[in-house]
């Protein structure tokens, strides 16, 4: 064989080894993770992670899932390998992920140090505010061979995320109290991405100032806080029974003035693309409140 063809051909084989460029993303904890390829094996751990690989058009790429990862529909197929309290780790292994997604603050730090001690790839996530979210998509993105559309999705959630702004911002503050329990009355802080939903319709969170992330608290606390309106959330689609429990404080201005109303939890607690769709629902609800209309059901 001629030596120019071999010479040809030995740079061909370096131009195309140098052509597959590793694949690298830092995660909200500041971990910087380096994949050789796109990850064609995930296990999602929360179920916010699972609707984000989804939108970005990765879900047919997860091998495992949380107890909890209900949407879309194809979601709920997927097997199971872990919940909010405890992890399956020999599953975890058995499925040879070349890629797991944690959510810090949901799955807790003994089990996102168990999967880092397995030697697994892992790229933890923490979002606290929603511009934090299409950083997420584009992130996920690249990790995922989905550049194009991470980047896309990110763009129109940018754009919606303006127009909201845009429009509520520079309205009339609303108090308001955010409950996610009953029994005990639980609620969340400020550093919750659910008081930057709030913020983002011209909100106030009364509980904002609390230490804890997830605050316990009392009716005395929220009948001196006298919120404007109270939403409920609870840990389904169904509006909790315990709404109506309300109207044994009519001192309370929402409760007097009929704005307590009920968000889906997962439109407005999940780090996903629908906090927006939750975020349409409470920016008209604060409306409502400022216009002194009842809208009570």
């Amino acid at each position: 064989m001629p030596v120019r063809l071999v010479l040809a051909g030995l740079l061909w084989l370096v131009f195309a080894a140098g052509s597959f460029a590793e694949i690298c993303a830092t995660d909200d904890l500041g971990n910087r993770l380096v994949l050789r390829e796109p990850a064609d094996r995930i296990v999602s751990l929360a179920p916010n992670i699972t609707e984000l690989l989804f939108h970005i058009g990765a879900g047919e790429q997860i091998v495992g899932a949380d107890e909890y990862s209900n949407y879309p529909e194809q979601a709920r197929k997927i097997p199971r390998v872990n919940n909010y309290a405890a992890a399956n780790y020999e599953f975890i292994l058995s499925l040879e992920p070349d890629l797991v997604i944690a959510w810090q603050s949901g799955n807790g730090e003994q089990m996102v140090r168990r999967i880092r001690q397995l030697g697994l790839p892992l790229f933890v996530i923490e979002p606290r505010t929603l511009t934090d979210i299409p950083d997420l998509f584009e992130r996920l993105g690249a990790l995922t061979g989905h550049d194009r559309e991470g980047a896309a999705k990110a763009a129109t959630f940018r754009r919606r995320l303006d127009r909201l702004r845009a429009e509520f911002s520079g309205k009339t503050p609303v108090r308001v109290f955010y409950q996610i329990w009953n029994e005990p009355l639980i609620t969340l802080n400020g550093e919750h991405l659910v008081s930057a939903v709030i913020e983002l319709c011209g909100g106030k969170n009364v509980f904002g100032e609390a230490d804890p992330l997830v605050p316990y608290v009392n009716i005395e606390s929220v009948l001196g806080a006298d919120p404007q309106v109270i939403i409920a959330s609870g840990s389904s689609d169904e509006s909790p029974a315990w709404l109506d429990m309300w109207r044994n404080w009519p001192g309370i201005d929402a409760v007097q003035n009929g704005h307590v109303y009920f968000i889906p939890p997962d439109l407005m607690q999940r780090h996903s693309a629908r906090i927006l769709d939750g975020a349409e629902r409470l920016c008209r609800y604060l409306d409502l409140a400022r216009s002194g209309r009842d809208d009570s059901r």
